[in-house]
């Protein structure tokens, strides 16, 4: 599916993206990341996108579309909160929000069950696993073993060094039970014998 909401939609539950894009991004489109930052983001503007939001779902629920008042005024007691939006940007940015990192008991999910219910009559958080092109897991923790072995050059000298011990094991070894003429018979050529043939 191509927007976000449209997952949510296959499990019927209402849901809707608010985006400035006209088209669903693409899978590895920057539309954001772990590179951003809390120094970056705009305080001003997503005030201001807060209340264009707010705006115009109040409007749309009570009917008033086409009647140039404003119900969330910079002077009414309706009016956005700047201090609330900031503490609000604070914990979102120092917070991992992505699916294998939020447990089910994580303190921003009950940060925002928390809130929702002091501004609403009955909040239910459900938990659903989405279709996706990745699949996340439960686990948030692990244990990684790292063990430092010895360099290669370590190895080749530990080769060496047991060649030169096993061979003058061997050495010794021959050379008392059988003799050092033996001993250096082995290692020289046999000698070639030459058939005449009558």
């Amino acid at each position: 599916v191509a927007w976000e909401h449209e997952h949510f939609s296959r499990l019927r539950i209402t849901a809707a993206t608010l985006s400035e894009l006209s088209t669903a991004p693409e899978l590895l489109e920057s539309t954001g990341g772990l590179t951003d930052n809390r120094h970056f983001t705009s305080e001003a503007s997503i005030i201001r996108s807060i209340k264009l939001v707010a705006e115009s779902l109040a409007r749309h629920i009570y009917s008033q579309e086409n009647k140039s008042i404003s119900i969330f005024a910079d002077d009414s007691s309706l009016a956005v909160n700047p201090s609330y939006i900031r503490s609000w940007l604070d914990l979102l940015s120092t917070t991992p929000r992505v699916a294998p990192f939020l447990s089910k008991n994580d303190p921003l999910i009950k940060a925002l069950e928390k809130e929702l219910a002091d501004h609403t009559a009955e909040v239910n958080v459900q938990h659903e696993t989405l279709d996706g092109t990745f699949t996340f897991y439960d686990s948030t923790s692990g244990k990684l073993h790292i063990y430092q072995v010895a360099s290669v050059t370590f190895d080749l000298l530990l080769l060496l060094v047991l060649g030169s011990y096993l061979i003058t094991l061997f050495s010794f070894l021959f050379i008392t039970t059988r003799g050092l003429d033996d001993l250096i018979s082995l290692f020289r050529r046999p000698s070639s014998r030459k058939v005449k043939s009558t």
